[in-house]
């Protein structure tokens, strides 16, 4: 079973407080979603898992949600099977990807170690109740 872990700034998750105020569709399906992709049986394809192609953004992945009318993305990292929640917004448009891909590749740069792991302290294990 792959571990799912949030980014974490000074104790606050931005993924945390983003789908802490989502309504309950988005979120019973963000909890669908994250066990699928928990279950290392499970491959990272559409619809569920986006894998981006683009060099820069090569070690991220997309989480694709859609839910109340609403699609959600949550741009996540994985490496020796531990998940890293980067990022989450709304997609409105292709530029909502594309900003919210520069904010993700900002905080995977500042907290990625020299081996691909995401430092310990800049990250929380994720408890969905």
């Amino acid at each position: 079973m792959r571990k799912v872990f949030t980014y974490e700034n000074n104790g606050e998750s931005s993924v945390n407080a983003f789908f802490g105020k989502a309504d309950a569709k988005i979120r019973n399906k963000l909890r669908f979603q994250l066990e699928y992709i928990k279950d290392e049986r499970n491959p990272f394809c559409a619809p569920h898992v986006k894998h981006f192609s683009i060099e820069k953004y090569r070690q991220m992945y997309e989480l694709r949600i859609k839910a109340s009318g609403t699609m959600v993305r949550v741009i996540f990292h994985m490496h020796n099977d531990e998940i890293t929640l980067l990022h989450a917004f709304i997609k409105r448009d292709r530029k909502d990807t594309e900003r919210a891909l520069e904010t993700a590749l900002r905080i995977l740069q500042n907290i990625l170690q020299d081996n691909g792991e995401v430092r310990k302290d800049c990250r929380k294990e994720l408890d969905f109740q």
